[in-house]
């Protein structure tokens, strides 16, 4: 059974050789039919066919326009014999003519699709960074829109929690708006964050950082979240100094601590270590979670991925780790 591609083709050239062929029965019904003119108007014909279809076709015309020229109008008519050597010469000639320029029409098309193909790609990564520019740009005045309100409902919750309210079940409610606020906070913050990674506009300012005070830092902000954990930070205050963005490497720390508590025993431990290991300092994040299965490795940095078993037991859109 043939293809819809190879039968397309075959149809092609069965076309292009019954154009060729008919345009040449055409020309010898004409009176006083001039074999320049001929042999010009086939060599035109060939060129359209190789613009249209391609090399393949174009060769099959040029093929039958010369059988055609050689039995039509090249004496002997009617045979396909040829007398005079001059008429070998033009039969030659036209052949060579009609082959060269249709391998030079075929190439010429294929290079003016192969620009339009870089034309559509480039045209489409540009629209595609535009648009992440626009999102970035979105998400940017949003981000502002909402800090500023919480921004007030923290100062005003911080500020109620300084009184010491009376009220037991005041106090802790004031705790869980102040502990969501700052979550809130984080959210808005990474989500900027990821837009602009994504659009290209992601600036690393790296200062030197103390990974001790970083860590503690990282610890003090996700207090509410670890408030019913054991938490233990094996870090040295020797350590050195690494080059680093302060407020992405917390963005960072403090991603692997909320996975730990999602995705580990609720009164299992958490360890924090840092060591200095060739010039470079690792951080490392362990808990008692189920760990992540080897054939899933390769995707926990995907957007929205979580493990199987996650999902059924953990809320959530995925592991943050985009």
């Amino acid at each position: 059974m043939l293809t819809l591609p190879f039968a397309r083709r075959i149809v092609r050239v069965c076309l292009s050789a019954a154009c060729v062929i008919g345009i040449s029965f055409a020309e010898s019904l004409l009176a006083k039919v001039n074999h320049t003119t001929v042999a010009l108007t086939l060599l035109l014909a060939v060129l359209a066919i190789a613009t249209r279809w391609g090399l393949i076709e174009s060769l099959v015309a040029s093929v039958a326009g010369m059988l055609c020229f050689n039995y039509l109008f090249l004496p002997p008519v009617g045979t396909w014999s040829i007398a005079d050597p001059e008429n070998w010469l033009a039969l030659i000639t036209f052949v060579v003519t009609a082959t060269v320029a249709s391998q030079l029409s075929a190439s010429a098309k294929r290079r003016a699709v192969a620009q339009a193909h870089a034309e559509e790609a480039t045209s489409r990564a540009e629209a595609a960074r535009q648009s992440e520019e626009m999102k970035s740009a979105m998400l940017d005045a949003l981000a502002h829109e909402f800090k500023t309100p919480l921004t007030a409902i923290k100062a005003a919750v911080s500020s109620l929690l300084s009184n010491e309210p009376a009220d037991p079940a005041q106090k802790e409610l004031l705790q869980v708006m102040d502990e969501e606020t700052d979550r809130l906070t984080w959210l808005v913050s990474e989500s900027v964050q990821i837009a602009r990674i994504e659009a290209g506009r992601m600036e690393v300012r790296k200062q030197p950082q103390a990974i001790p005070q970083l860590i503690r830092e990282a610890i003090q902000r996700m207090a509410g979240a670890l408030e019913s954990r054991t938490v233990e930070a094996r870090v040295s205050d020797t350590l050195p100094c690494v080059p680093a963005d302060r407020e992405l490497l917390l963005i960072v720390l403090r991603q692997l601590l909320d996975n730990s508590v999602k995705y580990t025993p609720p009164d299992s431990p958490i360890v924090i270590s840092a060591t200095e290991s060739e010039g470079s300092v690792m951080v490392t994040v362990a808990d008692c979670g189920p760990g992540i299965p080897a054939s899933d490795l390769n995707r926990v940095f995907d957007r929205f991925y979580r493990g199987h078993h996650a999902r059924e037991r953990v809320p959530g859109t995925g592991m943050g780790l985009a």
